[in-house]
């Protein structure tokens, strides 16, 4: 009974794993600002914002995973893990552009 229980508790979770994982657009913003962070331009300026953003995203490499997404930034060494999205949200890993190589 207890592994019926465990299975039936692990199908949910991946489930819901699946079914609420961030898009990729969210993928891409939450990527460029962690790498770029106070850099980025605000986006209620649209003439700055979106011309930076057109630059950079060329950048962010996403895979999609079944459960998860896992988000890459091309540096001039190659591309880097720089986070992971999953359950709505975006985990990224706070970044300095002076220490990347």
């Amino acid at each position: 009974m207890k592994k019926i229980i465990i299975a039936v508790f692990i199908a949910a979770f991946l489930f819901i794993a699946f079914r609420t994982k961030p898009d990729d657009k969210t993928c891409i913003l939450k990527g460029v600002r962690a790498v770029w962070g106070t850099r980025v331009p605000p986006e209620d300026t649209p003439m700055y914002f979106e011309p930076f953003m057109n630059l950079t995203s060329k950048s962010v490499k996403i895979n999609d995973w079944i459960f998860l997404k896992q988000i890459k930034y091309k540096f001039t060494t190659g591309y880097k893990t720089i986070g992971f999205g999953a359950f709505n949200t975006v985990f990224t890993s706070r970044l300095n552009m002076s220490t990347v190589k």
